[in-house]
């Protein structure tokens, strides 16, 4: 019963250990995986990391068919920082996609800009957008892998038919 007085008393009159948060950052815990970048000129367009994201937060949508470039769409508020895109990721030891150790700032008032976030989050002004244009980019990305994939049957098939002719 007496220590605990005393520790008690020694809380008592020693400063706080706890961070004033509203007011100062948090400091950042040792491996903290923040929000993905991704570094379009080393991008080989494998769709590795669409394929792999948990929650869908990587949609790639083919933006122009005969050189198969893609453009790279990330919501950072739908993501949930696995890491598992920037694992599988090709090009991740060049700087392809990395996972950076900062954080996205919350959705309010004001959407973050980025070059190295993905064409998706540049192109939104609105916070109040992000849902429904992330639910046009999802059906804009089945609408062009069905189209790049009809495009590269008729690709195929005019290669063949030029062959045999």
């Amino acid at each position: 019963m007496l220590k605990m007085f005393i520790e008690s008393f020694k809380n008592l009159c020693s400063s706080p250990e706890t961070i004033k948060y509203p007011f100062a950052e948090s400091p950042e815990p040792k491996g903290y995986r923040g929000v993905i970048e991704y570094n379009e000129d080393l991008c080989i367009f494998c769709d590795k990391c669409e394929n792999i994201c948990p929650p869908g937060a990587i949609k790639f949508v083919v933006s122009d068919f005969e050189t198969g470039k893609k453009e790279y769409n990330y919501n950072p508020y739908l993501c949930i920082y696995c890491g598992a895109c920037v694992t599988e990721c090709p090009k991740a030891d060049e700087g392809c996609l990395v996972q950076a150790q900062t954080r996205t700032p919350p959705l309010g008032r004001v959407v973050p800009k980025g070059e190295k976030l993905g064409y998706f989050i540049n192109r939104i002004d609105n916070p109040k957008e992000v849902e429904s244009k992330w639910r046009e980019i999802e059906k804009l990305n089945i609408k062009t892998k069905e189209e790049y994939k009809e495009y590269k049957k008729q690709q195929r098939l005019a290669k063949k038919k030029a062959a045999t002719s």
